[in-house]
């Protein structure tokens, strides 16, 4: 029974939870994957692009692609670290920030439509979960021998 599999059911919300997001921000002409990288970015402003693409969980490519568009709409700029001029930061522009305070709302929206029912103490207990959930999966870095299916 796959409603009774934890991989299962981990797909089916996150792609639940990103139809509902990509609804609430359909408006703004984002593309998928931007509004993840604007909310990142709104708390880690000026990080690396490593940094970005580990905190959205992306890979080196995809986020490479995505920043170049971004920064075609001017939502991001680069710009050389002060203290070491090899590294390059990823900023948020005016427009970007606009962006990322919408997205915010967009996320907001959808998180209070998943919760809706569930009360303080079971979501408490439910993200705990997840989060050993998510820690438990990062401890094996994806080599677990078997295929990835």
């Amino acid at each position: 029974m796959l409603e009774q599999e934890l991989h299962y059911l981990l797909m089916r919300a996150f792609h639940a939870s990103n139809r509902e997001v990509l609804a609430q921000v359909r408006e703004t002409g984002l593309l998928p994957g931007q509004p993840k990288v604007l909310e990142y970015l709104d708390e880690h402003d000026g990080c690396t692009q490593k940094q970005l693409g580990e905190g959205c969980a992306l890979d080196k490519s995809t986020i490479t692609g995505l920043l170049t568009r971004m920064d075609q709409q001017g939502l991001v700029r680069k710009q050389t670290a002060a203290d070491d001029r090899r590294v390059s930061l990823v900023c948020l522009t005016e427009a970007g920030r606009r962006h990322a305070a919408f997205v915010r709302q967009g996320f907001a929206a959808v998180d209070a439509l998943a919760w809706d029912g569930i009360g303080p103490e079971e979501r408490a207990a439910f993200l705990q979960t997840m989060q050993k959930i998510i820690a438990n999966l990062q401890r094996n870095g994806g080599n677990s021998g078997k295929s990835n299916q």
